[in-house]
């Protein structure tokens, strides 16, 4: 004879199993709703930060359901990644970055505004000898400096400083500092050698004096502003940041 107390944990295991499935079954709407969702406004950011950026980026939105965010009226971050950016002119970038607060003013429409903004930039060798390659920089280097380094020199980047060398050897030096101004990426000679030894501070003077080395940044998506600028090893790293923009599907 099987005892009550067990009779009744007999008859729950089926009602059990159909509250499994009920919920399962309402959970389909949810899952497919929240793969829309994500659809959606990954596209239409996507497709406003590429065409500021010129290709397309990767849009994550971490693990908090998106479903909620939106109930709630605004995305608590949005992350973007991309390679071969370009913004205001710069060569290719590989960029990361994180937009905070994103409102949407218009869900239908896939319209809204971003509290905030950051985004870390690399700019490898390449990229950073096309930025010095100007008359107002490197061809403005002293004449035997230059005509030994050539006016297509090696670009070397290790932390915290960027050396100019010659396409051979290190029979001359440029040494850079790069740093950020709000509206232009700037370089600054730190040092110069032939053979190995340190001109004096008289002709260090001098070559400061003669040379610019500078790029404007006037057009920066989404209103953000050079905050930063290294030298990392092997890359130019840039940082920007802003606030209050907006964006919309058509971009």
């Amino acid at each position: 004879m099987v005892e009550p107390e067990n009779g009744r944990t007999l008859l729950l295991f089926p009602i059990l199993r159909r509250l499994l499935m009920l919920a399962a079954f309402l959970a389909i709407p949810l899952v497919a709703g929240e793969l829309v969702a994500r659809k959606l406004i990954g596209d239409a950011l996507a497709h406003a930060v590429s065409a500021r950026i010129g290709v397309s980026p990767k849009i994550g939105f971490g693990s908090t359901p998106l479903l909620a965010q939106i109930v709630r009226g605004k995305l608590d971050a949005v992350s973007v990644s991309a390679a071969g950016a370009r913004i205001d002119g710069l060569p290719p970038l590989t960029l990361s970055g994180t937009l905070r607060d994103v409102h949407l003013s218009a869900v239908t429409s896939l319209q809204g505004a971003i509290g905030s903004l950051s985004v870390e930039a690399k700019l490898p060798a390449a990229g950073v000898r096309e930025l010095l390659a100007t008359p107002a920089c490197i061809d403005s280097l002293p004449h035997g400096l230059l005509a030994t380094l050539t006016r297509n020199p090696r670009v070397v980047l290790f932390p915290g400083r960027i050396d100019l060398l010659p396409p051979h050897g290190r029979a001359a030096e440029v040494r850079l500092r790069p740093y950020a101004s709000r509206t232009s990426i700037r370089f600054e000679i730190s040092g110069l050698e032939l053979a190995g030894v340190p001109v004096s501070a008289t002709a260090l003077a001098a070559a400061r004096q003669g040379t610019s080395c500078s790029r404007a940044l006037s057009d920066l998506p989404f209103g953000v502003s050079l905050v930063s600028a290294s030298a990392r090893a092997g890359a130019l790293g840039l940082g920007f940041a802003g606030r209050d923009a907006s964006f919309s599907a058509l971009g």
